[in-house]
């Protein structure tokens, strides 16, 4: 318990003990005054006596409350001080068992699990910053699913935007090994959906690492290109700056000709059903961002996955293990 808040009780006690006692001590005067002392009822001496004892009751009452309070208090605080201890010396231990002692190395299953013991713990941020050294193209130490619950544990603390970043860094630079049809490829919080308050780095990076992704995934195919326009479309309609909305807005439309060649008007992913009109609709707000040089990315992004959307062919198309599930939208967790 904080001492300014303990503090603040026992005065509060003190005062309203000493506004019983004022008030019992003037009663006491007043009913057992001569005037009333002269009279010899003994009766009303009774009922005098009585209310005092009630109003000391009421007193010593408060006074109990008041501690018993305070005690709760103390001991919530406590309980919550030894719980974050726990949690860092837990973390402290699942980040010592990344490292060896010996020369062999750490095997692969004691890093993810120590990765993702750390999202547990409520520290993703300390998780990501550890897992720059064990998922990049050069070393992959864990599963790129591993490294994608732990992005996306990132990506949720909404209080720590530096992990946030991290995060979508880390998808960016990995995008190339990531399937667009593949749902343990991409982290559920953004999904088909947004999380606006992201930094604006962040956004891009994240957008940067989802175009990249389609880009990588020759040749193209129904899947694939129906993932990259919902997913496109939840960032659009989930954000509410709208020059970001503009950029992405000249990614969709980028795409329109080649879904719009597939034939069909619904699309679903992750926790959303988007429906042709409103990919169309949203293409209406492409625009060229203020900053000349975000201009000329976004441009280039934008050929590239127009270019990248144009062979796709249904007829060609194999249904691959486990896609029928993307026809199928996720439900949608009801907050607490």
């Amino acid at each position: 318990m904080k001492p300014d808040a303990a503090a603040r009780d026992t005065r509060w006690a003190g005062v309203w003990l000493s506004i019983i006692f004022v008030i019992a001590t003037g009663l006491l005067l007043l009913l057992l005054g001569p005037f009333h002392l002269a009279g010899g009822n003994t009766n009303r001496l009774t009922a005098i006596l009585a209310f005092i004892g009630v109003l000391v009751t009421a007193a010593v009452s408060l006074v109990g409350l008041t501690l018993t309070r305070q005690s709760n208090r103390r001991l919530a605080s406590e309980s919550a001080d030894q719980d974050r201890r726990l949690r860092l010396d837990a973390a402290m231990r699942a980040g010592e068992s990344l490292t060896s002692s010996t020369s062999k190395p750490v095997a692969p299953a004691s890093i993810a699990s120590s990765l993702l013991a750390l999202t547990k713990l409520e520290s993703p941020d300390l998780a990501v910053a550890l897992l720059v050294d064990s998922w990049s193209p050069q070393n992959k130490t864990v599963t790129t699913e591993t490294a994608i619950l732990v992005v996306d544990a990132a990506l949720r603390t909404s209080d720590k935007p530096n992990a946030q970043l991290i995060a979508a860094e880390l998808l960016c630079r990995n995008s190339a090994e990531l399937d667009p049809c593949q749902s343990l490829h991409w982290p559920s919080y953004i999904d088909g959906c947004w999380d606006y308050s992201f930094g604006r780095k962040t956004k891009l990076l994240l957008v940067d690492a989802l175009t990249l992704t389609a880009l990588a995934k020759k040749p193209v195919n129904e899947a694939a290109l129906r993932s990259i326009a919902v997913r496109l479309y939840g960032i659009f309609a989930g954000d509410h700056d709208e020059r970001f909305k503009g950029c992405v807005a000249t990614l969709i439309k980028s795409l329109l000709p080649a879904l719009c060649h597939l034939g069909y008007t619904d699309f679903i992913q992750g926790n959303q059903e988007v429906m042709l009109e409103d990919l169309k609709e949203a293409a209406k707000s492409a625009r060229a961002n203020d900053d000349d040089y975000l201009a000329r990315m976004v441009k280039e992004r934008s050929a590239e996955l127009c270019k990248w959307a144009a062979p796709c062919d249904r007829s060609r198309y194999r249904l691959q293990p486990g896609e029928i599930a993307t026809a199928a939208t996720n439900p949608i967790p009801k907050a607490n």
